[in-house]
Order: C-alpha cells, then sequence, then structure tokens
C-alpha cells in the first residue's frame, strides 16, 4: 500500500524507507520502549532496523497492516513509529505507536495517533479502531484517553511478548463515536 505523507501541524507520517535504517537504532534502542511495545527488541541494533524496513513493506503490500514512522515537519527529525494491525474483517485495525524517550511528554503521539486515527476512519475504511496500553505504560492509555477512546477496562492476557501474557488496558473508538466527537468540535 502506498499513501501519501499525513501531515499534522508539527509532524509528518512518512512511508518507512532505508533512508530510516541508521536513525532508528538511537530512537528506539531503549530498553523502556522495549518493555512497552510488542515488537521492538532491546537492544535495538541496526539489523533490527533493516528487518523492520522489510516487514512493514511486507505488511503493506499483504494488506495487513499500515504503518508511518513519525518525523518532525520542521527538520525531518525521526521521533518514532505509529501503525495500524489490520484484522481479518478489514473493519477494525489495531493502533500501536512507539516514540522515542527523548520526546516523551511533548505531545507528539497524542497528535500522531489523533490523525493516524482520522486516516483510519476515512481512508482505511475502519468501522473501529482499538488499542491497548500495557499497564506498566500509563503514558500510553493517557494518549488514548486524550483521543477519546472508549476504555474497555483490563483485558487479562491481551499482549503477548517473549512467551508472556501480559495484561493491558483496552480501548475502542468507533466510527460514529468519532463522527460524533468530530461534529461537537467543529
Amino acid at each position: 500500500m502506498n499513501a501519501p505523507e499525513i501531515l499534522t501541524p508539527r509532524l509528518q507520517l512518512c512511508e518507512p524507507t532505508a533512508r530510516h535504517i541508521a536513525q532508528l537504532p538511537a530512537v528506539l534502542n531503549d530498553p523502556e520502549i522495549a518493555a512497552n511495545t510488542l515488537t521492538i527488541p532491546h537492544p535495538y541494533t541496526r539489523d533490527d532496523a533493516i528487518a523492520a524496513i522489510k516487514r512493514f513493506a511486507t505488511t503493506h503490500a499483504d494488506d495487513t497492516g499500515f504503518v508511518r514512522f513519525i518525523e518532525r515537519r520542521d527538520d525531518g527529525t525521526l521521533v518514532g513509529s505509529i501503525g495500524f494491525a489490520f484484522h481479518d474483517d478489514g473493519a477494525r485495525g489495531e493502533l500501536g505507536y512507539a516514540i522515542g524517550r527523548q520526546w516523551w511528554g511533548a505531545g507528539y503521539a497524542t497528535e500522531a495517533a489523533g490523525a493516524m486515527v482520522t486516516y483510519g476512519f476515512l481512508s482505511l475504511g475502519f468501522e473501529r479502531i482499538t488499542a491497548h496500553a500495557m499497564l506498566r505504560n500509563p503514558a500510553s492509555s493517557r494518549v488514548l484517553q486524550k483521543l477519546e477512546f472508549e476504555s474497555l477496562g483490563v483485558v487479562c492476557g491481551a499482549c503477548r511478548k517473549n512467551d508472556e501474557d501480559i495484561d493491558a488496558d483496552g480501548y475502542i473508538l468507533t466510527r460514529e463515536q468519532w463522527q460524533e466527537r468530530s461534529r461537537e468540535q467543529a
């Protein structure tokens, strides 16, 4: 799937390409990022970056997901990644994101996730978007709450990493809820 960049006031969400390989380890090589995401290892090496770019290309080609890298518009600095895993029914996507530690608290996750939610409903045709935030990562839950996702409560064993079931806060946002909130904010 080839799509245009998604722009926000401060960010551009762009297609992952080989030009990002050198920057990815500097952004994602953090034990706390690895602990709070399902697919990011620690240490995160150049080889991991190469494998990620290939995996994202396959995901796009197979139409099983949609991934973008998050860059600052003012200087092109890579700050993280964001994407959807598509569910079999095609009407639902699971949102996930990771922001490099030095940019935590700057609102980039909320800004990027808001743009992806809009893209998911308007361009990908989702009827609902789900997300999980590991219990040990309350900042991720706050991002989803700011975007007015509905809490489903704790989902036992919602995530699996390193052969371990991990409890997470579950969230959902339907197209109908999103449209209603969009009308209220207009």
